[in-house]
């Protein structure tokens, strides 16, 4: 195996970006430092000249790009989601410093899971719905005086500290961890759970939207096993079953 193979296992995500030259920016920056995917969701323009014209040098990365019709589609078979965000908040979820960030992403690229990494549009970054399918955030530290940066420059800066990133397990013996799918699955099935235990008040549904979001973060941190995940769905399955 190549020593940068591990780089083919992630996915660098642009949710429903505006503008051409920033996808042909973003496809110049991963071109820079070895990173051949680059994935679309619901662009406003592409296939577009000005993305070529932005895309100097790496025309082979802008040639193989992806692109989905909705954000499910994109992260069909991923074990890892993350998302680049300069906002934070309790609705916002689980953050981690850049470089924390993109240690975890190496870890699992290197054991050869599927990773995505989410940026959102040029004017409203991901939205609080689009943030909830992700594991955790990573905030790019900046000027407080200009925090925001250009999309194709949070590419950029991503694509550059996974380049560097060290101190990584090797893939040793990897778990199977639950995909985005089967957890989207499980969550689904929660949720129907905890509506015919009455364990949340009818009609609540702010408080419904704060015990998934919790259960997603608690799942995330715990990168858990497909074994597991069978574990937890058996339990759902053995409390309905007392109900009927």
């Amino acid at each position: 195996m190549r020593d940068d193979a591990w780089k083919e296992n992630i996915s660098f995500v642009l949710v429903c970006p505006r503008e051409a030259g920033n996808i042909g920016a973003s496809a110049r920056a991963l071109k820079n430092f070895g990173f051949p995917r680059l994935e679309l969701v619901a662009p406003k323009k592409f296939p577009a000249e000005e993305a070529v014209w932005f895309a100097h040098g790496a025309l082979d990365v802008l040639e193989k790009i992806k692109i989905h019709e909705g954000l499910k589609d994109a992260l069909a078979g991923k074990t890892l989601v993350a998302g680049a965000s300069r906002r934070t908040g309790k609705q916002r979820g689980s953050f981690r410093t850049l470089k924390e960030g993109v240690k975890r992403l190496k870890s699992h690229a290197l054991a050869g899971r599927s990773v995505s990494v989410l940026f959102g549009s040029e004017d409203r970054g991901l939205s609080n719905g689009q943030t909830e399918e992700c594991a955790f955030l990573m905030n790019i530290p900046a000027d407080p005086g200009m925090p925001s940066f250009n999309l194709s420059q949070a590419v950029l800066l991503v694509a550059y500290e996974l380049f560097l990133a060290d101190g990584c397990e090797g893939p040793g013996a990897p778990k199977k961890l639950a995909t985005h799918d089967e957890l989207s699955f499980f969550y689904e099935r929660l949720r129907e759970a905890l509506d015919s235990l009455h364990y949340i008040p009818r009609g609540n549904r702010d408080m419904e939207i704060t015990i998934l979001k919790n259960m997603k973060q608690i799942l995330a941190r715990s990168e858990i096993t497909r074994w597991e995940l069978k574990m937890l769905h058996g339990i759902i399955s053995q409390a309905r079953a007392r109900l009927e």
